[in-house]
């Protein structure tokens, strides 16, 4: 009050008439703070202004659904040293597959005994740890080529072109290791042994161009799949499908998988009936065993062990495509920075 006496009842009734006629002018008018959160609420209410956190997942679902150009950093030894640790994974965690894919497709029979199972264990990890270092750099140095040398995200076609041209120079590598397995499987000969024991029997050509035509064919088809097209699956399901990460990783390797294991798999029984018969008593050349084997159960033939095969190139396809993404930031993390 102005004054410390008393006002009267008039002055009084003024001030309370003033007081109700201001009220009554910013009565229902926010003040700035409340304009501000209704804007604030607008933004998080409006598709257009994603919160950081819904920034964040977004950016994640991204990077998780395109393969990172930053990969074509490496240099072909970090590439080879990648690939290294890939097949080392993918033959101790698969190696009882193998063998018996190999026995189905040879007719022999199947056993639980872990002894048997891994029989050429240490054969398949150089074979498949060497391979897999070749085809990762293989397959950059194909990228190279389609690119012209150019850090840029590759066309579905080019990965899977470049993925391909890899695995066929692979399979002149990996042809006599595998039949030096194939033949420890069936005859339990140790690692060392089993080479002299071939070359003894059928001569240093069987030992390195026994199937060796087929396994470059079902090479080419399989780094396709693996390296190729289970990645351009993977990108499909979560840009065009709105698949999550998980469920699009899922999807370009059960897809991509079982296409490839489909395509390659008659080279592949052709490739494992010629190197369990060094002795070209049943299986002779190609186009011989090909028609050997539609002669003894018809076009089915061409597809014996096709589950257990199918089955581990599913977990391969989301295994090598997950390892290159994950094990190059690891190793060489200064590829990585930006």
């Amino acid at each position: 009050w102005p004054s410390r006496s008393k006002p009267s009842r008039e002055e009084l009734g003024e001030r309370i008439t003033e007081e109700h006629r201001l009220a009554s002018r910013t009565r229902g008018a926010p003040k700035f703070s409340q304009v501000e959160r209704v804007s604030q609420q607008t933004k998080q209410d409006s598709p257009k202004y994603p919160q950081p956190a819904q920034r964040r997942r977004a950016t994640r679902r991204q990077n998780a659904a395109m393969s990172d150009p930053r990969v074509q950093r490496l240099t072909s030894s970090e590439n080879t040293i990648v690939g290294l640790a890939t097949g080392a994974i993918d033959v101790s965690t698969t190696q009882w597959i193998l063998y018996c894919k190999n026995a189905t497709q040879q007719g022999l029979p199947l056993t639980m005994n872990p002894r048997v199972l891994y029989r050429g264990y240490t054969m398949s990890l150089v074979n498949m740890s060497v391979l897999s270092g070749l085809q990762f750099p293989l397959t950059a140095l194909a990228t190279s080529a389609f690119t012209g040398g150019q850090e840029r995200a590759l066309t579905g076609s080019e990965e899977i072109g470049a993925a391909f041209v890899g695995g066929v120079l692979s399979g002149f590598v990996c042809a006599p290791m595998e039949l030096v397995m194939i033949q420890q499987q069936r005859f339990g000969t140790s690692l060392f042994a089993t080479p002299s024991k071939v070359v003894a029997e059928a001569g240093v050509g069987s030992l390195f161009g026994r199937g060796l035509f087929m396994s470059c064919g079902r090479e080419g088809v399989f780094t396709a799949g693996m390296l190729g097209l289970g990645p351009v699956m993977r990108r499909y399901a979560s840009e065009k499908m709105g698949y999550s990460a998980p469920a699009a990783a899922i999807f370009g390797a059960v897809g991509g998988g079982l296409v490839v294991a489909t395509l390659s798999h008659p080279m592949d029984t052709i490739k494992t009936c010629q190197q369990g018969d060094i002795g070209h008593k049943t299986y002779r050349g190609i186009a011989h065993t090909a028609t050997t084997l539609l002669g003894e159960a018809g076009p089915k033939r061409f597809f014996s062990g096709w589950a257990w095969r199918s089955g581990r190139m599913v977990f391969q396809c989301f295994l090598f495509d997950a390892c290159k993404q994950h094990l190059s930031p690891l190793f060489f993390p200064h590829h990585f920075q930006d």
